[in-house]
């Protein structure tokens, strides 16, 4: 096989992997938001603790997964996209998708249009509801005062730090 067959043959498959890992990201981000958001959504206050214990754990659990899950594939799409630049170097003697651009758009002025902050933000949204759901059942459960609100916050707060970690170990885009 020659050797700029062999390189075609690797961009090939190199693009493919791309295409399908992204495909993958898409349909993970359009399905975890939701399935999160109904689930917090359809639990009332008068729910019993340990339901909001059990929906709130396996729903954690899950999406946590998940996330693990998209992450690697971030590492694994990232590598890929490096190699296809080296790839479209040497066949096409200049890279057809550049990577990140000195001022790029940001959304309203403030938000840089990047994937690890779309990443970041649809996971921190929906782990925040995890948690919420399950500090509340837990403080429901030990009747503590404000249940719900103070389960608001703890949500709120774990979802900010899983958008910073995820900003830390993703945003290499």
């Amino acid at each position: 096989m020659a050797d700029e067959d062999r390189l075609r043959l690797e961009y090939d498959r190199a693009v493919a992997i791309f295409r399908d890992l992204t495909d993958i990201r898409f349909k993970l981000l359009a399905l975890v938001p939701t399935l999160s958001g109904a689930a917090v959504a359809l639990l009332k206050g008068n729910q019993a603790a340990v339901t909001l214990i059990a929906v709130g754990v396996l729903g954690l659990s899950a999406t946590l997964g998940v996330l693990v899950y998209e992450l690697r594939n971030s590492e694994i799409r990232r590598g890929a996209a490096k190699r296809i630049g080296e790839l479209e170097r040497e066949l096409l003697h200049a890279p057809v998708a550049t990577g990140r651009q000195k001022g790029a758009p940001r959304l309203f002025g403030l938000l840089p249009l990047e994937h690890s902050l779309g990443l970041a933000l649809v996971y921190g949204a929906a782990l925040a509801g995890w948690s919420y759901l399950v500090a509340w059942g837990i403080l429901d459960a030990a009747n503590a005062g404000h249940a719900r609100d103070i389960g608001v916050a703890i949500g709120a707060v774990a979802g900010l730090l899983v958008l910073l970690e995820v900003l830390r170990i993703d945003g290499r885009d």
